[in-house]
């Protein structure tokens, strides 16, 4: 099926990115040109927010879905290259994704690179997922989830989390997950024409960023390096992505490796959309489409 118009809006939006992001790297700049990918989507009815410290002082945003369960959690890690985005400027996504998910969501404001290189990320997230442990929620009632570095981040959550002794999540849901900083794969190549949003050198940059001094094959920073053994302690993963996506066979390439190992995993591919396609909830039917489905694995998976 065709792309509907409103659908379009996405890749009209990352185009002004493109053209407006600064060339001298100013990452303050880039900060606020990406938090405007709120613009993407509609307010989601019903929603109210509280924005919290929680242990060690990292900032948080809470969203809560009216009449949502209690006892249901998603830890929200939102995109941007490790090095922009916010609670903030994913208020939106974050919103739709718990409401679909009949979940609170906990939107974590990790640090940020180039100021905060790896782990920092990492330790914030984890650190937020042990937090909604310490404060009752029971593991199988928790879903990381994210998009783009954050999509990742969903997976190297859990993976952390179990290497420190903790339970896995109950689930996991990967939104045009950035799984290799390597930066292999060949969509990085055919679909570079497609990618509004992303280019090989833009990409390498932030991996590198974010990486620093550190080993980019690192399971704990691109998932898709992870041992079969590690990719069975993981929980169940939905995975979506989008067909002129550049970073479309990080999730093609992970999923067939982890259901291999033997993990559950539900890979949707978003033909003709561009990079994290759900930024349009409310306002394209493909992203509402893919946030219902989630929604309803999401459930089925943890009972919310």
């Amino acid at each position: 099926m065709a792309p509907s118009k409103e659908s379009g809006a996405l890749a009209e939006l990352f185009k002004s990115f493109a053209q407006n992001f600064p060339d001298d790297g100013n990452v303050y700049k880039q900060r606020a040109i990406y938090d405007q990918v709120h613009k993407a989507a509609s307010e989601a009815p019903g929603v109210s927010y509280e924005d919290i410290h929680i242990a060690g002082g990292i900032p948080c945003k809470w969203v809560r879905p009216e009449g949502a369960s209690k006892k249901h959690a998603i830890v929200f890690m939102h995109g941007g290259g490790f090095s922009f985005g916010s609670t903030n400027g994913h208020r939106k996504l974050a919103a739709h994704l718990a409401k679909a998910c009949n979940c609170l969501a906990l939107s974590v404001e990790y640090r940020l690179t180039p100021e905060h290189v790896y782990p920092a990320a990492l330790d914030d997230c984890v650190t937020a997922y042990q937090w909604l442990l310490d404060q009752g929620f029971e593991a199988k009632n928790i879903v990381t989830a994210g998009d783009s570095c954050g999509g990742g981040l969903s997976t190297t959550v859990p993976l952390a989390a179990v290497k420190r002794g903790l339970p896995k999540p109950g689930a996991a849901v990967s939104i045009s997950p950035w799984y290799d900083l390597t930066g292999a794969g060949e969509t990085m190549t055919i679909n570079e024409a497609n990618d509004v949003l992303n280019t090989k050198p833009f990409v390498a940059e932030l991996a590198k960023r974010y990486t620093k001094n550190a080993k980019m094959e690192d399971p704990l920073i691109s998932a898709l390096f992870a041992s079969e053994d590690e990719l069975r302690q993981l929980p169940p993963h939905w995975i979506s992505a989008g067909g002129y996506d550049m970073l479309l066979d990080n999730a093609t390439r992970f999923a067939e490796k982890a259901k291999k190992a033997g993990l559950e995993v539900v890979l949707e591919i978003q033909e003709g959309q561009q990079h994290v396609m759900e930024f349009m909830a409310g306002m394209a039917p493909e992203a509402d489409e893919s946030l219902r489905k989630i929604g309803e694995w999401v459930r089925q998976r943890i009972g919310s």
